[in-house]
């Protein structure tokens, strides 16, 4: 696997293992705006779960190519799904909830290259 995609799925699964555990534990922090979106505890901790998952997927896939393609596949489209709940909010016509609305954008953007590299790693 080349250099960037290593690096670049390394610094993904660190930022996913944090957040999901974050979710997991329900962090309030965390959990407000979730609610704001319609997202209770339960599929909150959900979310949180294939965070650290998907984070745990691209660690392993430094080894297995095939297991970190399918975690930040995952995870892509996990942020998809994000971005349309704040749609659906109208998060990104209101100054005060752009800022967690573009979050999942970027890190979508970010996880898609990571596919994109290591797809081309191969």
């Amino acid at each position: 696997m080349s250099f960037a995609a290593n690096t670049l799925s390394a610094l993904v699964a660190l930022v996913f293992l944090l957040a999901g555990a974050q979710k997991v534990r329900l962090q309030r922090s965390v959990t407000a705006n979730l609610l704001r979106l319609g997202v209770g505890p339960t599929m909150t901790r959900l979310i949180g779960a294939l965070e650290v998952a998907g984070a745990l997927g691209l660690a392993a896939g430094l080894w297995l190519k095939p297991l970190a393609v399918a975690a930040a596949t995952g995870l892509t489209l996990l942020l998809i799904g994000a971005v349309g709940f704040h749609v659906r909010a109208r998060d990104f016509t209101h100054q005060r909830h752009r800022s967690h609305a573009v979050a999942p954008v970027v890190l979508a953007v970010v996880t898609g290259t990571t596919t994109a590299l290591l797809l081309a790693s191969f």
